[in-house]
């Protein structure tokens, strides 16, 4: 009985020590605690106030923080603040670091299932890109790759028998007339050529290019750059292929990068001892249509010149906005107003996005944009480690593009403190986003359409045998089809009068997604059920292949453009 009682002593007097040697424990976190939060305060007074060099050099003595420690990389006039910030980092992390290595992961992106293709898209392994040098009028400057990208919903079209199996051959003719599209003056319309003018030839499927194509119609540019540059490169079975060679230079003046073109010009003269085809923008002509249009439409009332973020922003919306600036007019105007949800994978392509567009020449107009600021910061609170650090870093970026770096450094010693690590540094944007609060009476807060339809222009043409003339009506499709383009089918359907032979000009035709291509296709099988003869001309390689892929060659003529 004495030997329970001595060994139950033992074990209380233990269990003291236990809870007397956690109470040290807490006891000096709690010291720790209030010394670095003291620190910080001091930190932020100095931003606030300034302080002398003797009074930095002061409190900077009164450290108990190895300087060796201290990175020196920060920019100039941000220097002691940021090293300060970097000394607290190393005494906060401590043991931790591990743990906060991964709670400050990046979130591994998850391509969606492109609708209706369940085989195809398991030949794309790359997270969906945009291009080095994405610009929405010339992007002549190249950036770093930025992580985008989704295929539209499946909720938008339904399937349909050839779009299950989209791989068909191709049969497009091709037109001769090496000349680049010129921006429309006074409408959309580009001058007309006779259909007897057209010099076309046969094109083969090629399935060597599938890949690629479904990366562009996916607005993955990076990625079907990156697989048509393999096809001709010095070690690529495609080097000596023309037809790949064009088709590269097709995706480079569809997506406006002027400086890859130029570099492969070059290689492409060497190569074949002939001439390069001639630079133009697409995205920049569309632009320019599109400006031409606003300005024309402009008596009637407000004109939608922008982008307007819906109330959830997620990854797609992120994926529509990159795509809808491509052709949008200078100045950009995005309408923030009524964004109420943003999730992390919205935030993580935002923050690439926003570094893209930091270094890029290009004006933007943020109609709601401390509204923004406002969804991001309720979103990642102070001191809540669960938010996303996408999140943080989202609103960081975005704080350079409008050029606050007071704000810039408070919201970055914010992030340190929530997440004990240290925040990217200040760096000055070479874009210019400036701010207003709401739409006004100037502005319409819809989006513009991405795509639009030419007025149409009626011609005879005279046939070889018979003599007798028939109508041919032209129109143009200008910008991406995207999604669903129901709008655009009625436009034409209202433009199309009783003309029995249409053509349709796709010289400003950026890109043609899944669902729009099936809806294309479906729109075209109606037509021909009313036996009308309907043709695509000046279309680029890129977008051709799309057609032969979801079947619209096999209902409609497709002539390609000329290099």
């Amino acid at each position: 009985m004495m030997k329970f009682s001595g060994e139950s002593s033992a074990r209380d007097a233990a269990a003291e020590a236990e809870k007397a040697e956690l109470k040290a424990m807490i006891e000096r976190k709690r010291r720790n605690d209030f010394v670095r939060k003291r620190e910080l305060d001091m930190l932020r007074r100095i931003r606030r106030e300034g302080l002398s060099p003797e009074q930095a050099a002061a409190l900077d003595a009164t450290s108990r923080i190895d300087e060796s420690e201290v990175r020196h990389t920060q920019p100039p006039g941000s220097t002691a603040v940021k090293d300060k910030i970097d000394a607290i980092e190393k005494q906060m992390v401590g043991s931790a670091s591990s743990l906060t290595r991964t709670a400050v992961a990046p979130r591994p992106g998850v391509r969606p299932p492109i609708s209706n293709l369940p085989t195809l898209t398991a030949q794309i392994d790359a997270e969906p890109t945009v291009p080095m040098g994405l610009v929405a009028s010339g992007f002549d400057t190249p950036t770093e790759p930025m992580t985008l990208g989704s295929a539209p919903s499946a909720a938008a079209a339904e399937p349909n028998a050839i779009a299950a199996n989209p791989l068909g051959a191709l049969s497009a003719p091709v037109a001769a007339a090496p000349k680049a599209p010129q921006a429309p003056a006074g409408g959309l319309l580009l001058a007309q050529r006779a259909l007897h003018d057209l010099e076309v030839s046969d094109i083969a499927h090629d399935p060597e290019l599938d890949e690629a194509v479904i990366a562009f119609a996916n607005a993955d540019f990076a990625h079907a750059e990156k697989l048509l540059l393999n096809l001709i490169s010095h070690k690529g079975s495609r080097r000596t292929h023309l037809d790949t060679w064009l088709t590269v230079f097709d995706l480079f003046r569809a997506t406006g990068q002027h400086n890859p073109f130029d570099n492969l010009s070059l290689d492409f003269s060497q190569h074949f001892q002939r001439s390069a085809p001639q630079w133009f923008s697409l995205p920049r002509l569309v632009a320019d249509a599109t400006t031409s249009t606003a300005s024309r439409q402009r008596d009637g009332g407000p004109v939608a010149v922008g982008w307007v973020c819906p109330n959830t922003l997620d990854a797609e919306a992120v994926v529509q906005l990159s795509s809808q600036t491509m052709q949008l007019p200078k100045p950009w105007v995005l309408d923030w107003s009524v964004l109420q949800v943003i999730d992390a994978d919205g935030a993580s392509r935002l923050r690439a996005l926003f570094r893209q567009w930091a270094s890029m020449d290009v004006e933007m107009r943020w109609i709601g944009g401390d509204h923004l600021f406002a969804i991001l910061q309720d979103s990642a609170p102070v001191g809540v480690r669960d938010a996303d650090p996408a999140i943080w870093l989202a609103r960081l970026e975005a704080m350079r593009l409008v050029n606050r770096p007071d704000q810039f450094d408070d919201v970055a010693i914010d992030y340190c403190v929530t997440y004990e690590v240290s925040p990217p540094s200040w760096e000055p944007a070479e874009c210019v986003a400036r701010l207003s609060g709401s739409a006004t009476g100037a502005v319409s807060t819809r989006s513009a359409s991405m795509s639009l339809v030419g007025e149409p222009v009626t011609t005879l043409l005279d046939e070889q045998s018979g003599g007798r003339s028939q109508p041919v009506t032209t129109l143009e499709l200008v910008g991406q089809l995207s999604g669903d383009i129901n709008p655009t089918l009625e436009s034409l359907n209202a433009k199309l009068g009783a003309s029995e032979i249409v053509r349709i000009s796709c010289a400003l035709l950026i890109r043609v997604d899944f669902v729009a291509a099936g809806d294309l296709l479906n729109w075209v099988v109606a037509k021909r059920a009313e036996g009308r003869q309907i043709s695509f001309i000046d279309v680029h390689r890129l977008v051709a292949l799309m057609f032969s892929a979801m079947g619209v060659g096999e209902h409609a003529q497709v002539q390609l453009r000329h290099a």
